[in-house]
Order: C-alpha cells, then structure tokens, then sequence
C-alpha cells in the first residue's frame, strides 16, 4: 500500500511537470516556426496551437484529478490498515501472533492472527462517512449476514474478499503443517459502529472489538503446539519473501 502511494505521487509529480512544461514548449515551437522555417503566426497555426495546447492540457489535467483522487482513496486504504493493525498488535498482549500485508499468491492478507481461538484471516476496508447533521447514523453499519449496509450504500465484495482469503490460508496451512487448520475469515471496518442482525455469516467489526471476538468455535482451542506450528510456517514464508526481494534489490545471498 504505501509503495502504491509513492508510485501515485511520482505519477503526480510527473503528470505536473508537464503541465509547467507545457507553455514553454509551445512558445519554443512558435519561435522554431518563426525564426527557422521562416513562418509567421497565422490565424490558421494559432487556432493549431490552441486547440493541440487545450487537449493535451485537458487530458493532464484528467489524469491528474484522476490521480489526486487515486490517492485520496489509497490513503483512506492505508491509513484505516495501520489503524486495524494497531489495534490487533494489542492481541500480543494476550499471547497472539499477529502478522501483516502477509504475502499469498498475487494478492496480500491485510492481517493475520493465531493465537489460542484460532487462525483469523483480517481484511480491512476503511471507508469514508457520509457527513449530515445525524453524525452518528453516519456512523453505523448494519451487517445482516450476506451484505454490509453503509449508511447510503451496501458492499458484498469485502466479505468475498474475507472468504477467498480465508480458504487459500487455510489450503496453504493444512498442506504446510500436515494438519488441517481452520481458519476465520474477518472484515474490519475501522471507524465504524457495527450492528448485527443475523447470527449467520463471518464476522464483520470494527477493529477494537477484536478481543472481544476471539473465541474458539465450539471450545476448540489450539493448543501451544499447533500454534508453534502455524506460526513457524508463516514466519518461515515471510523470510522467504523478504530474502527475495532483497536478492532481486541485487544482495547477497
């Protein structure tokens, strides 16, 4: 995430350039005319110029709101995992393991928490509120076990989004340890008050209610050696990860 919002403000900063450039290149191009093909200005070449300089300062400035609101979105995103993951760091407190931007195939898990209850599998989703003289329904998300209703909008793909990464981890940790190992997908929503009206569905909350939730099913408990084991595959894929990209960044092996 934070390496998407260097790569949009280097676009930005590019996208800016241009349009500083713009004027100069233009006035160098009538004066190349001018001077070297021995053309002066016509009504003609001027109405050229206008329209070729208003396009393409219309398409850079297309691109740049396109950017700013990019980034916007992207800082919305960044901002509401940090949030999340401050929150779930406090669960190591309580004897968990809490990992982040975990590294799957072609795609990251938000977050990632193994501990006595079991093996949860976060995504966060920070969302902007609707601003109105009622600043506490603009607050309140109701989640009836299949959608998630915003106050002027609904969502289904973050719960999707839960479970597909909630079923790879759980693939790639029953192959990696030999055991099957559940695990429970979770949509975070930092910021927000949720209110559940169906026992059905996986979990949705608000971030620091986390503690709160982080009950085994059915009593089932996972016991110091199952978790030594989850958590030692996960520790060993991230080394693997990070030793790549630092082989790739030209290090040593």
């Amino acid at each position: 995430m934070f390496e998407k919002l260097d790569a949009i403000n280097d676009d930005l900063v590019a996208f800016m350039a241009m349009m500083i450039t713009m004027p100069v290149a233009f006035y160098a191009l009538y004066i190349s005319d001018l001077y070297f093909q021995k053309q002066p200005l016509t009504l003609s070449s001027a109405i050229v110029y206008i329209i070729s300089g208003g396009l393409i300062i219309g398409y850079l400035i297309f691109k740049m709101v396109r950017l700013f609101n990019l980034r916007r979105s992207t800082r919305l995103g960044y901002e509401g995992e940090v949030a999340t993951g401050q929150e779930l760091n406090l669960m190591m407190l309580q004897g968990y393991h809490v990992y982040h931007d975990f590294a799957a195939d072609q795609f990251n898990i938000d977050h990632i928490v193994v501990g006595p209850a079991g093996v949860f599998a976060v995504e966060t989703k920070a969302r902007a509120k609707p601003t109105s003289d009622d600043r506490t329904a603009d607050a309140k998300v109701t989640y009836d076990g299949h959608c998630i209703h915003f106050p002027k909008w609904k969502e289904v793909k973050p719960l999707e989004q839960a479970k597909a990464q909630s079923v790879w981890l759980e693939r790639w940790l029953s192959s990696a340890t030999g055991e099957k190992t559940a695990v429970r997908p979770v949509v975070a929503l930092p910021g927000w008050y949720i209110t559940r009206t169906a026992s059905e569905g996986i979990l949705v909350i608000n971030p620091k209610q986390f503690l709160r939730i982080a009950k085994p099913i059915n009593g089932n408990t996972l016991d110091d050696r199952r978790i030594k084991s989850i958590v030692h595959q996960i520790d060993q894929r991230c080394r693997n990860i990070e030793s790549k990209a630092v082989e790739g960044l030209g290090g040593r092996n």
